[in-house]
């Protein structure tokens, strides 16, 4: 993918899989909604979960993000970077105003929840017991797979 295709495929999907370290070393994976801004991925977990203190003990993850259920559908992108917990407001709040933005271009996800969900995962972030996660990459990878169609024509 071209930098501006891949960004604008980022923009566009809801979910990433974020594949930390436990302290055995080995990965774990874990699907979550995810924002960007500028070049970070950004994420928002509980205190209290295991991806939490898995990136406070090793800051390294892989993260991958495609879409696509045909062959040719095929597209993503994985980024290899480093992790860590957001504790600057305003950092915070472009991230807020970023999920805010995706929200509204893509749907929240949130829809057909009941109204005590959002305003549950709202109370738990104003008290301290969720944060934002966030991934800078240090090398990224992408393909599309749709573009090999040609390829394969080519070579019969």
């Amino acid at each position: 993918m071209s930098q501006e295709v891949l960004e604008d495929f980022l923009e566009t999907e809801r979910t990433l899989v974020l594949a930390t370290l436990r302290g055995d070393g080995a990965p774990v994976a874990t699907a979550m909604w995810f924002c960007r801004v500028g070049g970070a991925l950004y994420c928002n977990t509980a205190v209290e979960s295991a991806k939490f203190r898995q990136v406070q003990a090793d800051d390294r993850v892989c993260v991958v993000v495609e879409s696509g259920e045909d062959y040719f559908a095929l597209r993503g992108v994985r980024v290899e970077g480093r992790c860590r917990i957001v504790d600057d407001p305003e950092e915070i709040a472009r991230v807020e105003a970023a999920r805010e933005a995706k929200a509204r271009r893509i749907g929240s996800g949130l829809e057909e929840l009941p109204d005590w969900f959002a305003a549950n995962r709202d109370r738990r972030r104003a008290e301290g017991r969720r944060v934002w996660l966030r991934i800078d990459p240090q090398r990224t990878r992408s393909w599309d797979f749709g573009r090999l169609r040609e390829r394969y024509r080519e070579t019969r």
